[in-house]
């Protein structure tokens, strides 16, 4: 994989993972947990499916999502030629993709306050 094609992979799933972390409601998410760690081990494992649509609907279902933005579709169009390697990527590294998709995350409600 090339270092320029790594870079628009991560990238594309920083911010759709940060997109699906803002959507969640964790009051309703009982757990002693961290949030962090829940987020991690479904990313992993929903980094086990055959597509990148349906990584997205697996991690979705995990959190009771029913929708996602249409600013999404954005990134899922980047990364479906690339899905097979942005789904390996995922499973691989995930603890920290999901750590900088969650400080992404974090940045864009911060955003929305100001």
């Amino acid at each position: 994989m090339l270092a320029n094609e790594e870079e628009i992979i991560e990238e594309n799933l920083i911010l759709l993972l940060a997109y699906i972390y803002s959507r969640i409601s964790w009051t309703k998410i009982k757990t002693t947990k961290n949030p962090w760690d829940i987020f991690n081990h479904r990313v992993r494992a929903a980094s086990r499916k055959r597509n990148i649509q349906s990584f997205i609907s697996k991690l979705c279902n995990y959190f009771g999502l029913q929708s996602l933005p249409s600013d999404t579709l954005i990134f899922l169009n980047t990364l479906k030629p690339l899905e097979e390697k942005a789904l390996n990527l995922l499973f691989q590294e995930h603890i920290p993709i999901c750590l900088k998709a969650i400080m992404k995350a974090k940045e864009m409600k911060e955003g929305k306050r100001d």
